[in-house]
């Protein structure tokens, strides 16, 4: 077994020797003139993976802490928010946890947020914000934006719409200016193909004006302090400056790459895998129209010995993902975003066949 198996797990992925090499550029001051022009540099990449004009928040912690930011900075009267996996469900428990007004529309693993369910709670007027998962981790379920966009700029255009896109940004094609997306995150562990450990967020002047009237933010995740530090294109704290560089060089690699490639990259190893998968016999644990560009979960209706498999893809240098929580051995995910290529995929399949008839 190598030292340090080839990852295919939804995160932390792949991260290729290069990556790591820019992460070990050497460091600078976080309040000079070179670190300005890093983050602005970063900055209006970010900006063009996002398609957005809106002002991008580069945070030195995981993006957990961006659930609570969104909140504190927009919910006054109350929350909607759409539980359909693992990670919707703990970023409503921060909601309760805070103490805010909150409901909760549970849907079954598997299933992608329906907008009719969000209408029906937000004509109450009981909810001033709407806070959603676009694609599950824990399920390879991925909800449909366009929809649940075009329900709140016709009938709700003061609620704010709070989106963690962790494992999808970078990985999927989102144009947050025209969704219209007030608030969306991720971390830097999944499609942006970096270590774990730092968080991104972007951030529309409506969720910055409502934060104005919030009271009680506390100060580490008050949106006004960073914008007064975006302004000189700084952060309030110290940032962690090996991720900077480690933005840098991935933005570089988006850039020679082309955005429209790296999105149709991502379907096209979405489409390899689900395939391979159809022929194996097996099925798929998202609902048809809900699968994700980045991570394939599969149903192991064939019940495959997940654990046999597992130990010996590990002999051969590769780290398989065993399905999330409940799901494990049930359901298992091949992960293929950031760092991976459709080459890379092809000898992980190679191998899982290998291991499978062992």
């Amino acid at each position: 077994m190598n030292s340090f198996p080839k990852l295919f797990i939804p995160g932390p992925t792949h991260v290729p020797q290069s990556v790591m090499e820019a992460l070990a550029t050497p460091q600078i001051g976080h309040r000079t003139e070179e670190i300005s022009n890093l983050i602005e540099y970063i900055t209006k990449g970010i900006q063009k993976v996002l398609y957005t004009k809106n002002n991008i928040y580069l945070i030195s912690h995981a993006a957990t802490g961006l659930w609570e930011m969104g909140l504190r900075n927009s919910v006054d009267k109350g929350v909607l928010h759409c539980d359909n996996g693992a990670f919707s469900s703990k970023w409503g428990k921060v909601s309760q946890a805070c103490g805010f007004k909150n409901k909760i529309i549970e849907y079954n693993w598997g299933k992608g947020v329906k907008v009719d369910d969000i209408d029906k709670e937000l004509s109450t007027g009981e909810y001033n914000v709407l806070a959603m998962v676009h694609n599950e981790t824990s399920t390879g379920t991925m909800s449909n934006l366009e929809d649940i966009s075009n329900l709140l700029s016709s009938k709700y255009p003061d609620v704010i719409w709070l989106v963690d896109a962790v494992s999808s940004m970078a990985g999927v094609k989102v144009e947050v200016d025209k969704l219209g997306i007030d608030f969306m995150l991720s971390s830097t562990q999944k499609a942006w193909g970096l270590p774990a450990g730092f968080s991104i967020c972007s951030v529309s002047d409506k969720i910055s004006k409502k934060s104005e009237s919030i009271k009680n933010k506390g100060y580490f995740l008050d949106l006004k302090v960073y914008e007064k530090y975006y302004n000189k294109f700084q952060t309030p704290s110290t940032p962690s400056i090996p991720h900077l560089f480690g933005l840098k060089h991935i933005l570089d690699l988006i850039e020679d790459e082309g955005l429209d490639q790296r999105w149709k990259r991502h379907i096209e190893m979405k489409d390899y895998t689900m395939s391979w998968a159809k022929e194996k016999g097996q099925t798929f644990f998202a609902e048809e129209g809900c699968r994700s560009n980045t991570i394939t979960c599969i149903k192991n209706i064939q019940n495959w010995n997940i654990d046999k498999i597992y130990n010996k893809l590990l002999e051969k240098g590769f780290r398989m993902d065993r399905g999330y929580g409940k799901l494990r051995g049930k359901a298992f995910r091949i992960a293929h975003m950031g760092n991976i290529f459709m080459e890379d995929l092809q000898e992980y399949l190679h191998e899982f066949e290998k291991a499978m008839n062992a």
